[in-house]
């Protein structure tokens, strides 16, 4: 069994390969190719609302394939306080023939991270956008740059503007971004941010929205990445009841615990009011026309198809047969 630190994992892929095999995975999904357990999660909860940390344990088998995965990451809020990292994990691969493990991939959290981006990234490209248009960013950790990236990518926009929790951080992500060639300018406020921006990805462990129906414009395109553990909220739900689309990444999940759950128990939308992001990029979606709908929104919660995706890809440059 292969034990893959992450500085090699960093070596074998790249943002382009993480985009191009989720967008695999995701269709496989459509086409009934993937068998996707429900996802395991302990939460670590602090102070009344507050969630000092997640463990997520999600996986994902494919018809026909060699391999399948088992994924456990997590995200502890106060690390950095401690000197830490928010994010560590590691994936597991083992034969599908067997099921004996084949390698262990000690990420510490970065392929969950590059294939939650390169789904934001999927995500976002699904309103067309010129290369002039500006992305919003709600947030300033780690998926707050990786979106940011990953969008650059798939859509060409380099036009940064960020609002974060402090003026520290945003200074911190300011600098950072310019670094990487993105032209960055700071929010103070959400309706600022969704008044300046064509497409907006909030990237936040928020336990309270961060965004509310009076801070948006009729023609914004919303991704929210963060509401992926119950107890976590970006959106407030009067938001999806004003949009004119609505897709997640998984029905069942996103009913759980993502954004779009919260606004069908707030009676704002009904729990049939959306689409599946999987089937929008197999073409399978009716009704999926962004690029005239006013308000979108989409609601990504992680799935275990990612990361057998991102996985594989993985192992496939390590040569395992």
């Amino acid at each position: 069994m292969r034990i893959v630190a992450l500085d090699e994992l960093r070596e074998l892929i790249d943002m382009p390969a993480a985009i191009a095999a989720v967008r695999q995975g995701f269709i496989d999904m459509a086409n009934g190719l993937i068998d996707q357990p429900e996802p395991m999660q302990f939460l670590f909860p602090g102070a009344v609302g507050e969630l000092l940390g997640d463990c997520h344990i999600k996986g994902a088998q494919a018809k026909g394939r060699p391999w399948f995965v088992v994924k456990l990451a997590t995200g502890f809020y106060r690390n950095p306080y401690r000197g830490l990292p928010v994010n560590d994990g590691l994936v597991l691969v083992l034969s599908s023939e067997t099921g004996r493990p084949v390698a262990i991939l000690q990420d510490e959290g970065w392929l969950t991270q590059m294939r939650t981006a390169a789904a934001g990234a999927l995500a976002a490209a699904l309103k067309p956008a010129e290369r002039e248009a500006t992305l919003g960013i709600v947030g300033t950790g780690t998926q707050a740059r990786l979106q940011a990236e990953a969008i650059r990518t798939e859509t060409g926009i380099s036009r940064l503007i960020v609002k974060g929790r402090s003026p520290e951080s945003m200074r911190t992500y300011v600098a950072d971004m310019e670094e990487k060639g993105f032209t960055v300018s700071v929010a103070s406020t959400g309706r600022d941010l969704c008044h300046a921006a064509d497409i907006v990805v909030t990237t936040t462990p928020a336990t309270s929205p961060v965004l509310h129906a009076d801070d948006l414009t009729d023609r914004l395109h919303i991704v929210a990445v963060g509401a992926d553990s119950p107890g976590k909220i970006e959106l407030a739900p009067e938001v999806l009841a004003r949009a004119a689309i609505i897709a997640t990444d998984n029905h069942a999940q996103c009913l759980h615990h993502g954004d779009f759950g919260a606004a069908v128990r707030a009676g704002c939308v009904s729990d049939m009011a959306d689409l599946s992001l999987c089937d929008i990029l197999a073409g399978k979606a009716e009704g999926a026309n962004f690029a005239d709908a006013s308000l979108s929104v989409v609601d990504l919660t992680g799935l275990g198809v990612q990361d057998l995706a991102i996985a594989s890809a993985v192992t496939s440059s390590l040569g395992e047969p």
